[in-house]
């Protein structure tokens, strides 16, 4: 099915992508630093949108020749500077500084009640409905602490433009035992096929896109149809993105508002749009599906 979905300055076609099933069992997957060859075969250049091959420690597009390399059995498509605006050569370099004691910062921020990450977590990414042998893949995943919080039987991906950030992950992922696929990847284009996730979370960050209009498009496009985009972060951080589109600053005048208006985001047709905040927290939630 193909569908137009333009609406505001965020147009998008979906297309109906090629699917890779792979099979599960209910117990964790342990960590290991070799790739499944389906993902590779869900990658592409995001560069070109072509197919990629293995050769060694390289992914390499069959058209163009592109090479990316393969290291720890991450693949990254980010090379440290290129290609990123000034504002993601920002907080690339942030999150690699801080990568080390992010996760003790926030978690002194939970304790302090200053922030809400873990009640999000243990409230409502926790109760998401993933079914055994779904693909969920969460952009901008950070050090993985979502992940333990989702049923053991899923297939996971995370992405995320800050090496240190993926490599902590990694760590905290194989103490506990579990299997995720990580890429290092600006997620305004992420390197993966259209329609190849039955969920795509993304939680915080999306005011630090460049374009978080063309970060949402991007989870759309990946998402299968019918498939869920779940996005949370803070109401501050919608009123930030709005104030910062010269076309949208006018309808979130405050957080309150901000919030209210965070269906502009989703693309235009795109169905069962949700937004508002989660109770007892600082986060709002922005969910949709791509239509069948």
């Amino acid at each position: 099915m193909v569908g137009n979905l333009g609406g505001y300055n965020n147009n998008i076609n979906w297309v109906q992508g090629r699917r890779f099933w792979i099979l599960a069992d209910n117990r964790n997957f342990i960590y290991n630093k070799d790739m499944r060859a389906e993902t590779i075969e869900m990658l592409c250049n995001p560069y070109a949108g072509e197919p990629l091959r293995l050769d060694g420690q390289f992914l390499v597009g069959v058209s163009s020749g592109q090479r990316f390399a393969i290291r720890d059995g991450i693949p990254s498509f980010v090379p440290r500077g290129v290609g990123l605006s000034r504002r993601s050569r920002f907080w690339q370099w942030f999150y690699d500084r801080s990568a080390g004691i992010y996760d003790e910062v926030m978690d002194l921020g939970d304790r302090l009640r200053y922030t809400s990450e873990q009640t999000v977590r243990r409230e409502y990414i926790s109760r998401m409905a993933i079914n055994p042998g779904d693909k969920l893949l969460e952009t901008a995943c950070g050090t993985g602490s979502n992940f333990e919080h989702l049923p053991a039987d899923g297939l996971y991906y995370g992405l995320d433009i800050s090496w240190n950030m993926l490599r902590r992950a990694q760590r905290n992922l194989e103490k506990r035992g579990s299997r995720v696929e990580l890429l290092h990847a600006d997620g305004q284009q992420i390197p993966l096929r259209d329609g190849s996730f039955d969920h795509v979370l993304h939680m915080g960050g999306l005011q630090f896109y460049g374009d978080p209009f063309l970060g949402v498009r991007e989870m759309a496009r990946v998402v299968k149809p019918g498939g869920r985009v779940v996005i949370l972060d803070e109401a501050a951080a919608a009123y930030r993105i709005f104030k910062r589109s010269p076309a949208h600053a006018r309808h979130a005048p405050t957080k309150a508002a901000a919030v209210g208006e965070l269906g502009r985001l989703a693309p235009h047709g795109a169905q069962d749009v949700r937004c508002g905040m989660v109770a007892g927290t600082h986060f709002f939630e922005l969910t949709f599906r791509r239509p069948e």
